[in-house]
């Protein structure tokens, strides 16, 4: 535009057309007078002497000043002009209304110039205006980004040009240096330079990440850095007003398979003689997409593990291939890839057992069982091998190996639940080194649990394994208090702490190791201690004063199994006992009295078996003999208080009692239970008090809960209702009893109720297809359990006649 209306002079033109001096002002309204005629084109653009200021400048000036503080101030939208090529000529603008600005409205704006300690004028923006056209205001529509009257459009085309603009722009800059000094105006925004600016966007370094890797067994194991974002806090340790949150690295634990190595590359073949070859990268698009997804499941398992169907939905819909038996029983374990572990040792056993049982259903339910805890409920496990064992990680806290075992359709472990569920696989540990380490990382995770919250059932991911807590959906008040980021719910179970000795106990007669007995695993055992000390306190002292319990238990709940009464302590226990009080039950139901045997029967075993192993291992000899009396006088508490007399059965063991002579005389399909009493270690099969109370539990006019239907019968209990009986209830009493006849039945019973080739958590009586818990791993590792018993005691039940013992060795 510059070189169109170079031979104009823009002072002239001012006087003639009027300038703008507001900067808000986009377009004029009034009407332009008539354009002169066109006068010749001077030699020089601007006056080579011309006063800077004049009277009539200054004039000019005082009359804008008050204009532009009397304007109101618009907000501007900015719109993207196209830019003007400099190395095309334009045509001349005709001279019709609003030429001016709409030629000023494509002109490219102004490029911001490096190093300029005051930014470029134009020359219209100090041009003279003249005339009552000086001071029009823009209609309120026509809000637009203000634009440069002459912007500079580079070099011009002749020399005399260019000198002429460097005059001028020197002569209009001191002008507004001028202006600045008598006007006062608000200081813009600084805005930041192009240095600045580019070291902003520049994005920070990344820092490098550390990993810690060993492989071993095809997996690989260790610990590696991950970003993880964190609020800075003030030195007080308040977030304060604005807070700042930053990304640090931070470690985490991991264990996944080891990536297959890449294939080789194979020699290029050439093309075939009389026919062109194609280009690189041409051919099957089908094939391309199979090879690298072929190539890509290789390198990442961890890829297909995510790909794997939520087993909850999968174990509700049968799989092939079937059992080919007459109830055609389906395949439900999961895919090799979506296992979440596996064990050649366990494989060896389900082909020896399967290829020899006769029933082809039910070879296929323990095809599907025995596995199922592998299979589907290691959620997190390390060997302890990689190189985060030697680092100390929260003091001494999960050191070793550790197993989170979970109870299947529930995202968090039992500690009663994982011990019965990793029973089966005890015998195996021996010839199975990574067996042996899930199992010694159970017991080292358990041991955790213990020494963070004993008086709670259910736990959370630990923290090393990078999983997320699971919320129970329940409003509960509980003392003491417990984090629920670890504990998933807190009911206090007494047999929960004695199924960690179970666990510990087991592994030791199975393997002879001792390697479980750490210092984490002792101050386990300490807090339990503590535990049964407290639990084994009256409700009243001596003087007949209550004495609150260290722990209470309140829930918000329309079922009153779900909570204790009394403000959450239970009904009152009496004195002299030598009985610990148990809170809940193994069914998570509460107790009707405290002092439920079961339970205490349990870890009166249990305090014997470990100290015979604390004995093995050199322990300490007064720790041996302090466990040793514990297990005796409660042995001998269980029989005093645990007994009573039946008028029809005799003498029997009672569910629950308080001391006062109250007893709750039934049983629950859940263990420990007086039905596995003899499972327990604690009595004989044959023992005469037991099987008076084997006929009371199993008959229905002496057990409440033993529910009888048109298609199912069996124990229940409260947790599922009145007609619903557990499976595991008849594969406890198939291991308890001496009649083949009663094992057959039982056997058979569990089978036929297992549609889906599982074992469920209980069937309805009238209609095996109403179940709960499609997945249930601790009724499926009973299940097989049971078989297995059955395969070493009396093969020909389920191998056929003359059928050889099979046992695990």
């Amino acid at each position: 535009m510059l070189a169109a209306h170079a031979h104009e002079d823009p002072l002239e033109y001012g006087k003639q057309w009027g300038m703008i001096q507001n900067k808000n002002v986009k377009r004029r309204t009034g009407v332009r007078p008539p354009a002169p005629a066109p006068t010749p084109a001077p030699k020089s653009a601007v006056p080579s002497k011309r006063p800077l200021q004049d009277d009539a400048t200054q004039k000019v000036k005082s009359e804008s000043k008050k204009v532009e503080d009397a304007a109101p101030t618009y907000q501007t939208k900015t719109e993207e002009q196209p830019p003007l090529k400099t190395s095309e000529k334009t045509a001349p603008l005709k001279r019709e209304k609003s030429d001016l600005f709409s030629s000023f409205a494509k002109a490219k704006p102004k490029q911001k110039k490096e190093g300029l300690a005051t930014p470029a004028v134009s020359g219209a923006e100090s041009a003279e205006p003249s005339g009552a056209e000086d001071v029009v205001l823009g209609d309120a529509s026509d809000e637009e980004e203000p634009e440069e009257l002459f912007p500079d459009f580079g070099k011009s085309t002749t020399t005399n040009n260019r000198e002429t603009r460097k005059e001028r722009e020197e002569r209009l800059r001191k002008m507004m240096e001028d202006d600045d000094d008598e006007d006062e105006e608000m200081p813009d925004v600084s805005e930041p330079s192009a240095e600045e600016e580019k070291t902003i966007d520049q994005p920070a370094p990344k820092q490098e990440l550390k990993q810690e890797i060993t492989v071993s067994g095809g997996r690989r194991r260790g610990r590696r850095q991950v970003m993880k974002k964190k609020t800075v806090k003030d030195e007080e340790g308040y977030l304060g007003e604005n807070p700042l949150t930053v990304e640090e690295p931070s470690w985490e634990s991991f264990s996944e398979d080891e990536p297959a190595p890449p294939p080789k590359k194979k020699p290029a073949l050439s093309a075939p003689k009389g026919k062109a070859g194609g280009k690189a990268g041409q051919g099957s698009i089908m094939s391309f997409f199979s090879k690298n997804r072929t190539a890509g499941l290789q390198d990442e398992p961890a890829i297909l593990r995510r790909a794997c169907p939520d087993y909850v939905s999968y174990s509700t819909v049968p799989h092939s291939p079937y059992s080919g038996g007459p109830l055609n029983l389906p395949f439900q374990r999961p895919a090799t890839e979506c296992r979440t572990f596996s064990s050649p040792e366990v494989e060896r056993v389900i082909d020896d057992v399967t290829s020899r049982m006769v029933d082809k259903d039910l070879a296929q339910l323990f095809r599907n069982a025995f596995p199922n805890t592998l299979d589907t409920t290691v959620r997190w496990h390390t060997d302890g091998s990689t190189a985060a064992k030697k680092t100390k990680k929260d003091g001494a806290q999960w050191q070793g190996p550790q197993s989170f075992i979970v109870t299947g359709d529930i995202n968090a472990e039992w500690l009663r639940d994982s011990t019965n569920q990793l029973s089966g696989y005890q015998a195996l540990a021996k010839k199975d080194k990574a067996l042996y380490n899930l199992i010694l990382g159970a017991i080292n995770t358990q041991a955790e649990f213990v020494i963070q919250s004993p008086y709670c059932n259910a736990f959370q991911p630990p923290p090393p394994s990078g999983l997320q807590p699971t919320a129970n959906g329940q409003d509960d008040k509980v003392h003491p208090a417990y984090e629920p980021s670890v504990v998933f719910e807190c009911k206090y179970e007494l047999d929960s702490l004695a199924h960690f000795l179970a666990l510990g106990t087991q592994f030791f007669e199975n393997t002879g190791s001792t390697e479980f007995l750490t210092d984490r695993w002792y101050m386990a055992l300490n807090t339990l201690l503590k535990v049964v000390d407290a639990q084994s306190q009256p409700t009243f002292n001596a003087q007949g004063q209550f004495v609150t319990n260290q722990y209470t238990f309140q829930r918000t709940t329309t079922a009153g199994t779900e909570t204790l009464n009394l403000a959450g302590v239970g009904n009152p226990l009496n004195d002299g006992t030598g009985l610990i009080r148990s809170a809940f039950r193994p069914s998570d139901d509460a107790t009707i009295l405290g002092f439920f045997i079961p339970p205490n029967a349990m870890m009166s075993v249990q305090l014997k078996r470990t100290a015979d192993v604390i004995k093995a291992a050199g322990g300490s000899a007064d720790l041996v003999k302090e466990l040793r009396q514990r297990g005796e006088e409660l042995d001998q508490a269980v029989k005093e208080h645990g007994i009573v007399h039946h008028a029809k059965y005799g003498d029997v063991f009672a569910f629950e009692v308080d001391g006062y002579g109250s007893r709750i005389l039934m049983d629950d399909a859940n263990i420990p239970s007086l039905l596995s009493l003899p499972l327990l270690g604690y009595v004989n099969e044959k023992d005469p008090v037991y099987q008076n109370t084997r006929k009371m539990i199993l008959d229905k006019g002496g057990n409440p809960y033993y529910l009888t239907g048109s298609a199912f019968h069996g124990i229940g209990g409260p947790h599922i209702g009145l007609q619903n009986a557990w499976p595991m209830s008849l594969l406890v009493q198939a291991m308890t009893s001496d009649s083949e006849a009663e094992i057959t039945e039982c056997i058979n019973l569990v089978r036929n109720s297992s549609l889906l080739g599982l074992v469920h958590e209980s069937i309805n009586v009238n209609n095996i297809k109403d179940y709960t818990r499609p997945w249930f791993a601790w009724a499926n590792s009973v299940f097989a359990q049971t078989i297995l018993k059955i395969a070493a005691e009396r093969p020909h039940l389920i191998f056929g006649e003359d059928a050889k013992p099979y046992i695990i060795q």
